[in-house]
């Protein structure tokens, strides 16, 4: 049985510099994307998490619940779908209350149920179980110490520890994800691969640990110039990868621009003199009418990379049918 596929409702914007804004239309990572970019809201009082117990799931395994109403259901325009045939379209909704959060049954076929008792409305208390169908979650109130011990491990698990982007694990799987989700919602979905020019060079002649600084910083850029719902990933050594859900080709290669410029614009710093680092960059679009794997996707931005590279580097290469 497949995972649950979470609504993206956020339209964020970047800042003011002609950025892309991040796409109205796409259903991707909200409640996941609020966790990974900012891991204060479990110690925030108004915040909490479902943490699914099973299906077994590291990507999409921990959730962030804030202040509005969270439905849950088997249909696309809820805000956590679940993929089960015994889960009703709107099956149920979390809800803040006073103190708190609350469940409610919304007339489901198979019902909710919290610590196996079937509930119409139930005020939740950290460490309760819910059952939706077959999935099974747990709810942690803010800043309780087994939410503390989830998040470290969500993170451990799914972060690359040295620059604070996705690990490839996650990217792999999370895009796989994406595309089903993207043919099933019409939408469409872009990837990126990045490799730093000469990175072997910057090793050789500033050693190692400048050579980790110079990851680090890349990554942060990549980052920090990116929208929040986007996914940046160290795909392994120097090369990084963006999943872009609800993004076109287009709008694809205008954020990949700006990614360009912020990694040229600055030499990167060191403990010696700064370093100029530029790197290559490849787009590859999801083709509608095409059956295509993530793998499949990933190869075709890996070859608009080394297209970049052979070009003479430092430059972005986009999708060959669009120029």
């Amino acid at each position: 049985m497949p995972p649950p596929w979470h609504r993206n409702k956020i339209a964020d914007k970047m800042s003011s510099r002609g950025a892309v804004a991040a796409p109205k239309s796409c259903r991707s990572r909200q409640l996941r994307s609020r966790l990974m970019n900012d891991e204060s809201d479990l110690a925030t009082p108004r915040r909490a998490c479902l943490v699914q117990i099973y299906p077994a799931d590291v990507v999409d395994g921990m959730m962030l619940i804030r202040d509005e109403a969270l439905l849950i259901g088997s249909d696309d325009c809820c805000d956590l779908v679940l993929q089960d045939p015994s889960v009703s379209p709107q099956h149920a909704r979390i809800r803040r209350v006073e103190s708190g959060f609350e469940i409610e049954d919304l007339s489901s076929d198979s019902g909710t149920f919290v610590a196996d008792q079937s509930v119409q409305r139930h005020r939740l208390i950290s460490g309760d179980t819910i059952r939706l169908g077959m999935y099974l979650f747990k709810y942690l109130s803010a800043g309780s110490v087994e939410s503390k011990y989830h998040e470290t491990l969500y993170s451990a698990l799914t972060r690359d520890a040295l620059t604070g982007a996705m690990n490839q694990r996650y990217l792999l799987e999370t895009l796989d994800r994406s595309i089903a989700a993207a043919r099933r919602q019409g939408v469409p979905l872009s990837v990126v691969m990045i490799d730093i020019d000469d990175f072997k060079g910057i090793n050789d002649q500033y050693g190692h640990l400048v050579g980790d600084a110079v990851l680090r910083e890349f990554g942060q850029r990549l980052i920090e110039t990116c929208r929040p719902d986007d996914l940046v990933a160290r795909y392994g050594g120097e090369e990084f990868s963006l999943l872009l859900v609800g993004t076109d080709a287009s709008d694809a290669l205008a954020l990949t621009q700006q990614c360009w410029e912020a990694i040229r614009r600055d030499p990167f710093r060191s403990n010696h003199d700064p370093i100029p680092v530029t790197a290559s960059f490849g787009v590859a679009c999801l083709q509608p009418d095409a059956e295509e794997t993530g793998n499949a996707l990933l190869r075709r931005a890996d070859e608009r990379m080394y297209d970049a590279k052979r070009a003479g580097r430092d430059q972005v290469m986009g999708p060959v049918d669009v120029k």
